[in-house]
């Protein structure tokens, strides 16, 4: 998307926005710019490295004050859609937003326009620790940012727990790999989100990887992109093949992936929507794992440079 239509569409969902928020302050009390700006305001100073699911005790306060006060919990519903709008309205105007490259503010854009002209999935998902609804308001406050097939959570980090994760003879290599980075935090985290996944193709998650790239200059403490999920474990590109490059592209790279463990989330996942995975989970053969890949900043830059976007500029 170019810098004008950018413009453009940016004003007119910013106008949107702002109508659709005073449209709920008629019908909703709590919905002014006085409270919501103070909820808004309570997420700007989220520790290094909290990540998108970092809810501050002063959000929580505000949220269920509204709750209490009208007694039901439609109305924090109501609260928190309403802060999601005004979210967008703020993001649209501001310097961060402005200066982020076309291309993924058109991603951005395209994100914003789904919530706005079909809002329903989002009104439905907000509670104040849904995984959906975080992630639609850490898009409209520009705490995520979206990117092809993914999102970017520009404020996230790695558990020291994870040195140990497999055990003994593994510790030296992770040392090495954090040593390698800087440390643990912050590092950009991506993320798939189920309310867009029309680009979750080996092509869409290349653009999120490049994405990522063209935003360390705008984040220089940043150390480089980590991701976690069932579909690092080496094993699945030999049972899925058509999965293999998730961890593949990002391997040759120069990223690396660790264990982290067996659980349930990881099981659940891997199985959901695959009967091969099923009837090997079943027969013993199986067993899903949670893996994270860690993609130092520097060799993640230079993929990038070997890997422009076509009618792109390398970075």
């Amino acid at each position: 998307m170019s810098a004008e239509n950018c413009s453009e569409l940016s004003a007119h969902l910013r106008a949107t926005s702002l109508a659709m928020l005073s449209e709920a302050g008629t019908r909703f009390e709590h919905a002014d710019r006085g409270v919501i700006g103070r909820f808004l305001d309570s997420f700007k100073s989220a520790p290094p490295g909290a990540g998108y699911r970092h809810v501050p005790a002063s959000a929580r306060q505000m949220h269920a004050a509204v709750v209490q006060h009208h007694g039901a919990a439609e109305a924090g519903r109501d609260f928190l859609f309403a802060a999601v709008l005004a979210a967008i309205g703020d993001t649209l105007a501001a310097p961060a937003f402005l200066q982020l490259p076309p291309h993924i503010r058109g991603h951005q854009l395209r994100h914003v326009e789904r919530i706005l002209t079909n809002s329903g999935p989002t009104r439905a998902a907000c509670a104040l620790d849904d995984d959906l609804f975080l992630k639609d308001f850490g898009l409209a406050s520009l705490r995520m940012i979206a990117a092809g097939s993914n999102l970017i959570d520009v404020n996230s980090g790695v558990g020291r727990s994870i040195l140990w994760k497999n055990g003994l003879r593994d510790l030296p290599r992770r040392l090495f790999l954090f040593a390698r980075l800087g440390g643990f935090r912050p590092c950009f985290e991506i993320h798939a989100h189920k309310f867009y996944m029309a680009e979750f193709n080996e092509e869409g998650r290349n653009e999120c990887y490049r994405c990522c790239a063209d935003l360390y200059p705008l984040y220089p403490g940043v150390r480089g992109m980590i991701a976690g999920s069932w579909f690092y474990d080496p094993v699945v590109a030999a049972i899925s093949p058509r999965l293999a490059y998730l961890r593949e592209v990002p391997e040759r790279g120069g990223a690396f992936t660790l264990f982290t463990s067996f659980d349930d989330g990881a099981r659940r996942n891997a199985l959901v929507k695959s009967a091969t995975r099923r009837q090997l989970y079943e027969a013993g053969r199986y067993r899903p794992a949670a893996w994270t890949l860690v993609w130092p900043r520097a060799r993640h830059q230079d993929w990038a440079r070997r890997h422009p976007a076509t009618g792109r500029a390398a970075p």
